[in-house]
């Protein structure tokens, strides 16, 4: 999330020139120093969330992380895409039953043959 949120804020830097006319150096100076804002904020957030991750590594006397397609990361991956399966399976299933309901308001419950 915050590595995602850094990339788009390196990007924004990037691009912070684009709308600025050329020679004037306040908009100039202006536009570097909130790209740069914004990348030390994110970059910020980015170490703040690496360091208590670590920490809680720590704590839990964890020894190694999770490595993509070993057999815990995919047994909680597949846990994931159950529960928003079930998430939105009940949402469904919370608008099939508003629709019925409306139905049965109109007396048109039968209609659907």
């Amino acid at each position: 999330m915050y590595r995602a949120e850094w990339n788009t804020a390196c990007e924004a830097a990037n691009g912070a020139l684009t709308g600025v006319i050329p020679g004037d150096s306040n908009a100039i100076g202006a536009a570097v120093n909130q790209a740069r804002i914004q990348v030390e904020v994110a970059y910020a957030k980015l170490q703040n969330a690496e360091a208590f991750a670590a920490h809680l590594q720590g704590q839990l006397g964890l020894e190694s992380r999770w490595e993509i397609g070993g057999e815990e990361y995919s047994h909680y991956k597949e846990e994931a895409v159950l529960g928003k399966y079930c998430e939105a399976l009940g949402e469904l299933e919370q608008l099939v039953v508003m629709r019925l309901f409306e139905l049965s308001k109109l007396a048109m419950s039968g209609t659907g043959k």
